[in-house]
């Protein structure tokens, strides 16, 4: 998630849920390291302040700490025990494109939400390769998220959010202890630098837009 993206989250939380009552499934949750020191600010913007006003089910195919149900929501099996908790929000970033199909899994979300249930969803439009196990490389237009939503869903917002460069969107956005435990893990910042791998994605990502689209719609 870039920054700018947790920031449009946020805005929506703040503007666009008051009155809305319910359980909300962050879907695709990620790791409690990964939000802790890859990206603490979906933390700070995101996940704080839905538990002020939610109660927040985590929602992963991996067990977790920071995971409360485990279920992949592309089965039969993993839509039942998701629909158990009667949802009325859900927050579904930068998923579609780490699992096989990602028009399968739109098509999913439409039958696992319930009418009156709104939808967060974001998720890259220029950004690198970056498997998580896997990457689709699903980068789609404006258009095209509102062609796979507009029949269903009411669209209440539809962004494109650029945050300058995949470099400066990343480094500055992860804490201070990931990227020294990044760097150790290499065997030092000297070895880094001798790696053609590292190199070449730092230059490329120096120089690489990134931006994200951002949903919120209610289904119908």
């Amino acid at each position: 998630m870039l920054p700018k993206e947790a920031k449009w989250i946020n805005t929506v939380i703040n503007n666009n849920l008051l009155g809305v009552d319910g359980e909300v499934i962050n879907l695709g949750s990620s790791s409690l390291d990964f939000i802790n020191y890859n990206q603490p600010y979906i933390k700070d913007l995101v996940l704080d302040p839905l538990l002020k006003r939610f109660q927040v089910t985590n929602v992963d195919i991996k067990s977790d700490n920071n995971v409360q149900l485990v279920a992949n929501f592309l089965t039969e099996v993993g839509q039942t025990l998701i629909r158990g908790k009667s949802a009325k929000v859900f927050l579904v970033s930068n998923l579609l494109e780490h699992i096989p199909n990602a028009i399968d899994g739109i098509e999913k979300l439409k039958t696992l939400m319930e009418p009156k249930t709104y939808l967060i969803l974001t998720g890259p439009k220029s950004f690198p390769y970056h498997p998580d196990p896997i990457d689709n490389m699903f980068r789609p237009s404006i258009s095209e998220i509102r062609g796979y939503f507009e029949k269903e869903f009411e669209i209440v917002k539809l962004d494109l959010i650029r945050n300058g460069t995949v470099f400066t969107s990343s480094f500055f956005g992860r804490s201070a202890y990931k990227t020294k435990k990044v760097i150790n893990s290499k065997g030092g910042f000297l070895r880094l630098l001798l790696n053609f791998n590292f190199i070449y994605k730092m230059f490329r990502n120096l120089l690489y837009p990134a931006s994200a689209f951002c949903l919120l719609a209610i289904k119908k």
